[in-house]
This record gives C-alpha cells, sequence and structure tokens, in this order.
C-alpha cells in the first residue's frame, strides 16, 4: 500500500493503488470544470494543478497533486478505519471520497482556507465512477506545515502531522501511540526528540505500521534533502510487480518539491521518468504528459 515521506518543502509518496486506467502526471488549467459523482452540479476550479490522475470517461481522479497556490494534497487507502457521512447534509456539497482531493486542491490556497470550508461540505461513502468505492484519507501541505485530514465518526477530522510520514491503516494516533511503543516512550503524543535520538532496531516489513516507521524514522535521522534521497527511500517501500502482486503494486512514485511547484513522476515499470512545474504549466486545457 502506499507510502508517504516528508522533510521540509519535499514530499515524497509510492502509488500502490491497482487503476482501471493508467495514472500520468496530468496538468489541469484553471478554471477546469468537472463534476462530482454525486450531486450533479458542475464545479469550477480557481487554482492549476499538477499531479498523479487516472482519466476515466472524461472524468479525472487524482492520486495527489500541487495547485499554483503551494497547496499539497494525497490521498491514501484507508479501509476498515474510514467512517464516512451515509447522506449529504442539507446545506452542503457532496462529495465522494475520490473527489475530495480535486474539491480541495481546485478551490483552497491554504490548509487554513480549507478548514473554514470543511463543515460545507459532506464526504458520503459512494461509489465513483468507474462504479468502485475507495476509502481514503489525506495528508496535505503548504507553507504553515503538514497536515492530515481522516474521516472518523462520520466527520472529517483535520489534524497536524508532524511526523514526517503516512500510511494506510490505522489512524494517525494510533500510528503515533505504535511509534512510541518502539521509541520506549510512554506518551500518546509524537515526541520528535525521541524520534532524532533513537538508536534501536528499524522496524522490518512492508505493513502500513512498519512503512510509517520507516519514514518518521527516515524523515528524521536521515533528514533527506534532495529529490535522489527521496526516491532512495521510495525504493525500500516499493512493492515490485510480480505474480505475487498482479494488482498491488507500486504503479508510480511522486516525489514534489513544492516551494519550486515541480513534479518528478516515475513509471516503476518501465522507470522512464517525466518532471514538470506548475511555472511552465499554462495552458488552458488538460495535458497528459508522456513518458
Amino acid at each position: 500500500m502506499c507510502t508517504v515521506i516528508t522533510s521540509n518543502d519535499l514530499i515524497a509518496r509510492t502509488m500502490d493503488f491497482p487503476p482501471r486506467t493508467p495514472w500520468q502526471l496530468t496538468y489541469l488549467p484553471a478554471a477546469f470544470q468537472w463534476q462530482p459523482a454525486v450531486g450533479g452540479q458542475v464545479l469550477t476550479n480557481r487554482y492549476r494543478i499538477l499531479g498523479g490522475m487516472r482519466h476515466f470517461d472524461g472524468h479525472y481522479l487524482l492520486g495527489d497533486g500541487l495547485n499554483s497556490a503551494g497547496l499539497f494534497c494525497a490521498e491514501l487507502f484507508f479501509p476498515v478505519a474510514a467512517s464516512y457521512e451515509e447522506t449529504v447534509r442539507p446545506g452542503t456539497r457532496g462529495l465522494t471520497p475520490q473527489d475530495f482531493i480535486l474539491w480541495v486542491l481546485g478551490k483552497h490556497a491554504t490548509v487554513a482556507e480549507l478548514a473554514a470550508d470543511l463543515e460545507r461540505v459532506s464526504v458520503v461513502g459512494r461509489r465513483w465512477f468507474d462504479g468502485n468505492y475507495y476509502p481514503f484519507h489525506w495528508l496535505l501541505a503548504d507553507d504553515s506545515g503538514t497536515y492530515v485530514i481522516e474521516p472518523l465518526g462520520g466527520r472529517l477530522k483535520l489534524m497536524r502531522n508532524p511526523c514526517g510520514g503516512l500510511t494506510n491503516t490505522p489512524a494517525l494516533a494510533d500510528q503515533v501511540e505504535r511509534l512510541n511503543h518502539r521509541l520506549g516512550i510512554a506518551d500518546r503524543q509524537f515526541v520528535l526528540r525521541a524520534v532524532v535520538n533513537y538508536q534501536g532496531a528499524w522496524p522490518a516489513g512492508g505493513n502500513s505500521v512498519a512503512r510509517f516507521q520507516q519514514a518518521v524514522l527516515t524523515s528524521w535521522q536521515k533528514k533527506p534533502q534532495t529529490v535522489a534521497a527521496m526516491a532512495t527511500f521510495l525504493q525500500t517501500v516499493t512493492v515490485p510487480h510480480t505474480k505475487k502482486h498482479e494488482h498491488n503494486y507500486t504503479h508510480y512514485w511522486a516525489v514534489v518539491d513544492r516551494q519550486r511547484l515541480r513534479y518528478y513522476f516515475t513509471d516503476c515499470r518501465t522507470q522512464r521518468r517525466v518532471s514538470y512545474d506548475l511555472n511552465s504549466a499554462v495552458g488552458q486545457q488538460p495535458v497528459a504528459f508522456k513518458l
């Protein structure tokens, strides 16, 4: 499953989610119009977006993206723990989990702006246009820091994520408790000093708890500061395409330089890479960049 690591303004992720259509680095212009899978109303974006996307029957599903205001968002699979609203609350806009990231990046410049807008949407556990329902939680980053939004108890919970990483289920609070158990401290909060000073064995294996701890320790002890260093970490959590992993394998890596608005996108099957930045993307039509 997917792994995200953050280090200053660099963000890197593996995309392990099996697609029905290919993942591609894709550009969406400002004023791009799209329709959520519930509600039927056409929405118009304010910001240009660059990110890993799927195109299905005229609709775009984002795995991760960066908008022209510098706001980054990535979705990660969040099974079992995810609890969405059952119906659209009166006076709010209905969105599926798959639509949420496009609404976030298309309409908001900062996490603070998004936080003020969260009560105006209802994210409901409905199927997307490809006939599937996917439970997600989301990592976000802007100049104020890194955050996570998790669907817990039927509502969206926005909280800071100082850890330097994110994976899948369990929820962030549970991940932090498990991390602290490894660090040998009795605390429910993230303790940076304990992470930096930890000298014990690093977690082994590829489950979501181990990958979360690997990302956190790498972020704060090795402090990767280059695209190459971030890619080196992604290699350690990559799921290879084999007969055992015919569908659930790492489809792409993305390394994002948020300050420079630049994306480095690698197809893990072909090892071909394309890089593009939003400063150069000014067209009025969507563009899927060829590898």
